[in-house]
């Protein structure tokens, strides 16, 4: 027998299968909500979405002439969230697989005098086009949740990034207070697609935020996974009662052939 929350979730697969998978909803669905995208960030939240951002990238930024990945960087918040965290001559460069949102992000970053310290390019962040050991640290916000694969995404990470590199993954979560929760989803659920309505008449786009986040593993499960790809260290920090968490993880620095004991 379904129940009240899996049967938004089946019919979010349904709407996956009718575009042609979910990369493809994905990512005509972020097209059609990019105007919009960073106000309804702020009205969302109540601006608490820069606190957040904040808060994740200085668990990773970077030192002088090092270089950071923003995976999923959209209008590029936290790219330039990164690169202001930074020493000043860091450069970030972010990924995204939506155009309409890249060409706000790299306006964005014009706008602000970024152009030398933050590029925008398209990509996927499951499958990354980059060398592996290309970068120093990696991040992302509000995107794993996404990705139609998610060890795959946290492994391309792995890769991407340096032996010792760090990863911050600022993802929506399931609050735990079981009172609060049910004040959150009720905002959450109800609210916020009304509010996609009627501020950028994308119901659908924010009916879609809710559903994906209650078929989302919680920070406990998330840091399993991550482990399970690879990640070393992997801590998580609850923003707003778990609203959010901020995941973080080092990748396991490189054995030297010659550190192994001789036989």
């Amino acid at each position: 027998m379904a129940t009240p929350r899996s049967e938004p979730v089946s019919r979010l697969r349904s709407q996956f299968e009718e575009a042609g998978g979910k990369p493809t909803y994905v990512r005509q669905m972020f097209g059609r909500i990019a105007r919009v995208y960073d106000f309804m960030n702020r009205l969302m939240t109540a601006g608490l979405d820069v606190r957040w951002r904040a808060f994740a990238v200085s668990k990773i930024a970077l030192g002088p002439g090092q270089v950071g990945l923003d995976i999923g960087t959209g209008t590029g918040d936290l790219a330039i969230a990164l690169a202001h965290a930074s020493a000043p001559d860091a450069r970030v460069i972010g990924v995204d697989f939506t155009p309409e949102m890249l060409d706000i992000g790299r306006a964005k970053v014009e706008r602000l005098g970024l152009g030398d310290r933050v590029e925008m390019r398209q990509g996927d962040g499951e499958r990354l086009d980059f060398a592996d050991g290309t970068f120093d640290a990696c991040c992302s916000a509000f995107v794993v949740r996404n990705l139609a694969d998610l060890p795959q995404g946290f492994r391309e990470m792995l890769r991407v990034v340096k032996p010792g590199g760090r990863v911050v993954c600022l993802e929506m979560s399931h609050p735990y207070d079981p009172i609060f929760g049910a004040a959150f989803h009720l905002y959450f659920d109800r609210i916020v697609p009304l509010m996609g309505k009627l501020f950028g008449r994308a119901f659908e786009a924010y009916s879609y935020l809710p559903t994906s986040v209650s078929a989302f593993p919680d920070a406990p499960a998330l840091k399993s996974l991550m482990e399970v790809a690879g990640w070393t260290d992997v801590r998580y920090f609850y923003r707003v009662g778990g609203v959010v968490a901020v995941h973080t993880g080092t990748k396991p620095a490189a054995v030297s052939s010659d550190s192994s004991e001789n036989r």
